[in-house]
């Protein structure tokens, strides 16, 4: 016998037998259970396969289909996660603002017995020349605030106003060189103008060379001629310097509080100088 006749019988006969059990699967309960079983006995195997092979894909399409469902739940789950700790670090962020709001208006309150309440404001700019020295704040005059108004931090005088608008306000730092604030040493009570420089410190000018000063001697505000509060911190004396020729000394101070580490200061109304009468 011709071997591929042999082999095209026994693929016929296969593929018979596969037609006839997956036939069988779906005859009505109304074909007699003799018949069923006369029949199918023989192609039991292949109904065997066949059912197997039928739960196998049924249960690999839901396993996929779980699957699915899983990376979408999971994938929803990754974006609650993200948005709660973003609302949790905005929440904490909020939370330091207000404490260092409240800190800067405490240590004010503490040395300062005046019962004006000051306005306190959000540094939203800076200058960036420089040679300039300014800051810009969310303060203008909807909020009370006016040109001379004095601007610091907690005890610490950082400038005044020098331009305002109705909602926000130039000011002039003490580290500006067109800044001049009367001030007295704290050991000595002798007296200067404070000035700014170029590369963010100051110099106490006017001070009699004969008088004693040491280095990290504390610099304050002397509030003569109104224009500033007495008695503000400015800062600290880091150099003296002293030159024969020159009647006064060198003082070189280094402002109290970085304006680039602050976020929030306050702003007070200026003093209003009585006219003394003739």
């Amino acid at each position: 016998m011709n071997p591929d006749f042999g082999r095209s019988i026994k693929s016929s006969i296969i593929y018979i037998l596969v037609i006839i059990s997956i036939s069988l699967l779906t005859i009505p309960a109304s074909i007699t259970n003799n018949i069923k079983v006369t029949v199918a006995s023989p192609l039991a195997p292949v109904q065997k396969i066949i059912s197997q092979t039928s739960d196998f894909v049924k249960n690999r399409f839901k396993k996929l289909a779980s699957f699915a469902s899983n990376a979408e739940m999971n994938e929803e789950l990754e974006k609650e996660v993200f948005l709660l700790k973003n609302k949790i670090v905005k929440q904490q962020n909020d939370i330091n603002v207000y404490k260092q709001k409240l800190d800067v208006v405490s240590e004010f309150k503490k040395n300062n017995e005046s019962d004006e309440k000051p306005i306190i404001a959000d540094i939203i700019g800076y200058d960036v020349s420089n040679f300039r020295k300014s800051i810009i704040i969310d303060v203008g005059t909807k909020q009370g605030a006016s040109v001379g108004d004095i601007v610091v931090f907690g005890n610490t005088l950082m400038g005044r106003i020098s331009a305002i608008g109705r909602s926000s306000g130039r000011v002039i730092l003490i580290t500006d060189p067109a800044s001049n604030v009367p001030s007295r040493l704290l050991e000595s009570r002798t007296q200067g103008i404070v000035q700014g420089t170029a590369d963010g410190t100051c110099i106490m000018k006017y001070v009699p060379r004969q008088t004693e000063i040491n280095e990290s001697d504390k610099v304050i505000s002397s509030g003569i001629g109104g224009a500033f509060p007495k008695s503000l911190y400015i800062g600290d004396v880091i150099e003296v310097k002293q030159k024969n020729a020159k009647l006064f000394k060198d003082i070189k101070i280094k402002p109290r509080v970085a304006i680039s580490k602050i976020e929030h200061v306050l702003v007070i109304k200026k003093q209003k100088v009585e006219n003394i009468p003739r």
